[in-house]
Order: C-alpha cells, then sequence, then structure tokens
C-alpha cells in the first residue's frame, strides 16, 4: 500500500514536471496565461499530490480493481471527472483572463488525464 502510493506520487510529479517542462507544454502554458514562471510552494504541491494518490489508491482498492487495464480505466474516468469539473469552472469564466481560454483548459485536463491513467495502471503492479 505505502509503496503503491509513494510512486503514485513520484509518477504525479514526475509526468507534470515532463508536462509542464519547456519540452512539452510549458512555455505554451505561460504564454497563454501571460503569466511569469514561478517556484510553486512545493510544500502545498506535494501534500495535495499525496492526498490525491492516496484517494486513487482508496478508489482502486474500493473497486476492487486487479489488472493494469481496469487501474487504467479507474484513472481515466477520474480525470474525465476532473475534466469535467474544470469545465465547469472554464464555462462560468474563471479563465477568461488568458488570451486563449481553451487551450489552457485542454493543457490542464490533459495532464490529469494523462497522469490518473498512467498512475492507476502501475499502482495495480503493487
Amino acid at each position: 500500500m505505502i509503496l503503491a502510493i509513494i510512486v503514485g506520487v513520484i509518477l504525479y510529479m514526475a509526468i507534470g514536471m515532463l508536462y509542464y517542462s519547456p519540452i512539452l507544454f510549458g512555455n505554451r502554458w505561460v504564454e497563454e496565461l501571460n503569466i511569469k514562471p514561478e517556484h510553486p510552494n512545493y510544500g502545498l504541491l506535494t501534500f495535495v499530490t499525496i492526498v490525491t494518490s492516496i484517494m486513487l489508491y482508496v478508489v482502486l482498492q474500493l473497486s476492487q480493481a486487479q489488472t493494469l487495464l481496469d487501474g487504467a480505466l479507474i484513472g481515466a474516468c477520474i480525470g474525465i471527472i476532473v475534466a469535467l469539473a474544470y469545465a465547469k469552472d472554464f464555462i462560468f469564466g474563471l479563465a477568461t483572463h488568458s488570451k486563449n481560454s481553451r487551450i489552457v483548459y485542454f493543457i490542464a485536463v490533459g495532464y490529469h488525464l494523462i497522469a490518473l491513467t498512467v498512475i492507476g495502471a502501475v499502482m495495480m503492479l503493487f
């Protein structure tokens, strides 16, 4: 259990570091939001990532997922829920400060959808 959660935390953060790096979407994200890249509050970021990993692990256990595909599917479903929650925020105009809120939306939800799908599958290895 603990190992699966630790691996989930590490994967979530590693995927985020790659996803928001200049190699992938980092520059576009900064450009669309018209912000200066700053160091996030790593303590709070780590805490939220740990809680997210724990909650994903709990959902996988409660659902009695047994295979990598089960884990990936459940992770993807949670990613879709996150995407829908973000969509409500964007519909209500919480991202109107962006030049192109659709791009910001897809970058944001893409990260969580990919990360939760991968982590859900990997957690099934433990």
